[in-house]
């Protein structure tokens, strides 16, 4: 030793919350398949007696399954969460599922057909509680397609081409877990039933940062918020569901687009009136002020997927110098209800407000949204 004092280095860090970050958990729920046939029954209404067709199952079960990889790495940012399950696919191949394949051993049908023959990918969502959804589909195979096959594999695809695109794949099974063949007669339907789970967060308020570039980070709270106008609701936005489809179409970049009413552009927008972020409450852009200059959208885009990350960024946005010139306290990620009513989906609450005149031009970095299994 040579007689020197070695001090170490201390840095310190003031402790911060994280930025604002949003996640979704998509999951396999269960399948439940019918081999049946439609039978003829008379049915009585105002016009009187008529002949009408009543779906009798006569082979059926249930079953649970599992979701794919390169459907969190791939297919839900090409699509979304809710198209996960739009398509039907039944094949006669016999190897058993594993996570890391696409597609079907043998495929030999698709259908996107549900039980009254409608072809546009219906499905019916339900929301089990806060942030917790059921996507379910009802698929059915003609005689034509299934009849005097012998099936053995099943699985679902958010498209109706064939190949590998497959977001869940499994073997038919009876009640012990064991493989069987099904063989629908020539005057036979296959009926499969399916449904997922999508749980999304936050549905509270969270401890947050967010940094404006010039000015520094600052601390709040953010939440994301299900309530639509109520007077309002279209096939993408799903009254009272606003957080579902906001995190579906940021899962696959579609807020920056606009075709026809039910895809209005999501925006982001600055707050400047005085409210604490919910979960449930409807608070369309006018109930937190317009800056003094009206309603004027700001585009939110989001950024390219990078392959396998299993997560979306929005892009950096700029507020210019002329524009939302007054005192703002927060940030708002706006969706649309209807033809003219804006629900706040996505909302940040800082602690301390500041001002904004024309000399400062305002920088806020990206958000976050982070799935999985």
């Amino acid at each position: 030793m040579d007689g020197k004092l070695i001090v170490p280095a201390i840095v310190i860090r003031p402790l911060m919350p994280p930025p604002p970050r949003m996640g979704a958990r998509y999951q396999p729920h269960y399948l439940y398949w019918q081999v049946g046939r439609y039978k003829e029954r008379l049915v009585s209404g105002p016009a009187g007696l008529g002949r009408g067709r009543i779906w009798v199952p006569e082979l059926e079960g249930e079953q649970h399954n599992l979701v794919l990889n390169q459907t969190y790495d791939s297919l839900i940012a090409q699509h979304g969460f809710i198209a996960m399950n739009r398509v039907a696919v039944v094949g006669t191949g016999s190897t058993p599922p594993s996570p890391t394949q696409t597609g079907l051993v043998n495929e030999v049908g698709r259908t996107i057909e549900d039980q009254t023959g409608n072809t546009s990918g219906t499905r019916t969502i339900t929301r089990v509680s806060d942030g917790v959804y059921e996507i379910a589909v009802v698929r059915e195979f003609t005689e034509a397609q299934v009849g005097n096959r012998n099936l053995t594999e099943w699985g679902f695809s958010p498209s109706t081409s064939a190949g590998g695109n497959l977001s869940t794949r499994e073997l038919f099974r009876d009640g012990n877990g064991d493989p069987i063949v099904i063989t629908p007669a020539s005057d036979q339907r296959l009926r499969l039933i399916y449904k997922t789970r999508l749980t999304i967060t936050p549905t509270t308020p969270q401890n947050v940062s967010i940094d404006i570039s010039g000015l520094g980070v600052f601390t709040g709270q953010f939440t994301l918020n299900r309530a639509t106008h109520p007077d309002y609701g279209t096939d993408v936005w799903y009254t009272d569901m606003a957080d579902l489809g906001f995190v579906d179409m940021f899962s696959y970049g579609k807020v920056n687009v606009r075709v026809g009413q039910a895809d209005l552009p999501i925006i982001h927008h600055p707050i400047v009136a005085t409210f604490t972020p919910n979960y449930t409450t409807f608070r369309s852009w006018y109930s937190f002020g317009t800056s003094g200059e009206g309603f004027i959208p700001s585009f939110w885009e989001i950024q390219d997927y990078v392959p396998n990350s299993r997560q979306r960024k929005s892009a950096i946005t700029i507020f210019p110098t002329a524009r939302f010139n007054d005192t703002w306290r927060g940030i708002a990620v706006w969706t649309p209800a209807g033809a003219s009513e804006w629900g706040a989906t996505a909302q940040f609450v800082w602690s301390s407000s500041f001002t904004k005149t024309d000399i400062y031009k305002v920088v806020i970095n990206e958000w976050t949204l982070t799935w999985g299994p």
